[in-house]
């Protein structure tokens, strides 16, 4: 690892809330700064108006916050190399690509729209074909003084090879011969992100870039600004792609969505976290519950993946379920609020969520679980006949018992109610399934439940009675 300060950053576009991979980006520059004690900062990267869309920048805010992944500066915490907002500093632009123009690494480009729309039209993959790349000073100078509208284009090497050594990917090479003569400065003096992310790197003086594998194509002329500047360039660290478990580009049908999208549905932020980070960097068998700074103490970029990350939906339900069993009682119900209702008792809550968290996945596994608990179902005596396996006289007989055993015991706990019904049980003529699972759908209208004894606590003794007597009535 270099002995250079580390200062890492996520560069998010307010053009929509951020797919996963964006934001399993963005925890592995958090994890990185702060392995080394430096500085992760967020910079907002908004020059493309037409498709910014409204709420998205407060949402790119919200997901951080969420995971914990906490930025030393941003638009919303400012900081030293302010401001973190692109169009806000669109004069530094300016700046620098008048820089690129006067040492003649940059040059106008008076093409109009519909020229290049026939360059396009005639071939749909052909790079821009550096028409105004020699034009004279003379004939420049008279485009300008004509108020032509003009681009501002980097003059790539025509020769050569850019070559780098990629922290994640090892010596990457593409030859200059394939690049285009990439446009800086748009006609409304607003730059692209190719231009701008250079520019805004160096000056927040960014140690390290991690990024997706997609932007590898555009290394060389990132490349090729930062020496045309006589910068050095950060170190760069591409990541692997995010698939589907069929291997194919990862979508909704693979059950992707945003981070806002998966606590919506009932995932901890933890959980978010933990299966974020094996997406690309392994940890033993990629299963043990790690905290954020468990994480940064584990992490070393030298072992992040090249190949391509899983995306397993069946990985982060379970790596959520063992977070929700891990999880404190008191701490889980406040995270559940936002999944029951309003009306539903807090204590009752919680003694229900003691029994239930083993067995649920999500947040939302929990009020369909419950809901018998706070409403009494509707269950037809055949139901209960059909588990008892007997007569409707012989269930009828071992109901009463069961409910003169009941209402007659003191100490109404689960331990108590199982000694005196199975005692029952024993000399029923009911097999202990026969008559515990009659006993449980009817009070539930389930085959399936946490303990039946437990089950009958939670519901009280006149509830319990109230549930039996309404089958057979």
């Amino acid at each position: 690892m270099t002995d250079a300060h580390v200062r890492t950053r996520y560069a998010p576009s307010p053009t929509g809330i951020p797919h996963i991979g964006n934001t399993r980006t963005s925890l592995f520059a958090y994890l990185l700064a702060k392995k080394y004690g430096g500085e992760f900062l967020i910079r907002l990267e908004d020059t493309d108006k037409d498709r910014e869309v409204e709420g998205s920048e407060q949402k790119i805010y919200q997901i951080n916050d969420l995971l914990g992944i906490t930025p030393d500066e941003s638009p919303v915490k400012g900081g030293p190399f302010g401001p973190y907002v692109q169009s806000q500093r669109l004069d530094l632009y300016q700046k620098y690509s008048q820089l690129l123009i006067d040492s003649g690494a940059a040059y106008y480009c008076f093409c109009s729209e519909e020229r290049l729309k026939e360059l396009h039209e005639k071939d749909q993959y052909a790079k821009y074909d550096r028409h105004c790349r020699h034009l004279s000073q003379a004939e420049v100078q008279r485009q300008m003084v004509s108020g032509t509208p003009y681009v501002i284009r980097a003059k790539m090497p025509e020769t050569g090879f850019s070559t780098w050594h990629d922290l994640v990917q090892g010596k990457l090479s593409m030859p200059n011969a394939e690049c285009d003569d990439k446009v800086l400065i748009k006609r409304n003096g607003v730059p692209v992100y190719h231009f701008a992310v250079v520019i805004d790197d160096h000056l927040m003086e960014i140690s390290h870039v991690i990024r997706g594998v997609e932007y590898i194509v555009s290394t060389p002329i990132h490349l090729f600004l930062y020496e045309a500047l006589g910068w050095e360039p950060p170190v760069l660290a591409h990541v692997p792609l995010l698939l589907g478990p069929d291997k194919s580009k990862l979508s909704k049908r693979h059950g992707a969505k945003s981070v806002l999208g998966y606590v919506d549905d009932g995932y901890l932020p933890e959980a978010i976290d933990n299966f974020l980070f094996y997406l690309g960097f392994s940890y033993k068998d990629n299963s043990d519950l790690l905290t954020l700074d468990q994480m940064v103490e584990i992490f070393d970029e030298k072992r992040i993946q090249r190949q391509n990350a899983i995306f397993d939906i069946q990985r982060l339900n379970y790596l959520n379920s063992q977070w929700i069993k891990k999880m404190p009682i008191e701490d889980l119900f406040l995270r559940l609020n936002a999944f029951i209702p309003a009306d539903w008792n807090d204590d009752k809550v919680k003694q229900i969520l003691e029994l239930v968290k083993e067995r649920m996945f999500t947040l939302r596994d929990f009020a369909p679980a419950a809901e018998y608990f706070f409403t009494a179902p509707v269950v037809s005596a055949q139901s209960v006949l059909d588990q008892s396996g007997h007569t409707e006289k012989e269930t009828v007989v071992w109901f009463e018992t069961a409910k003169s055993i009941i209402k007659s015991i003191s100490d109404f706990t689960a331990t108590a109610l199982h000694e005196e019904l199975a005692n029952a049980q024993a000399i029923s003529g009911l097999s202990p399934k026969e008559a515990f699972m009659s006993l449980r759908v009817a009070i539930s209208g389930r085959s399936v439940t946490p303990p039946l004894f437990d089950c009958l606590v939670i519901l009280g003794k006149e509830e319990t009675l109230k549930r039996l007597s309404s089958i057979f009535s």
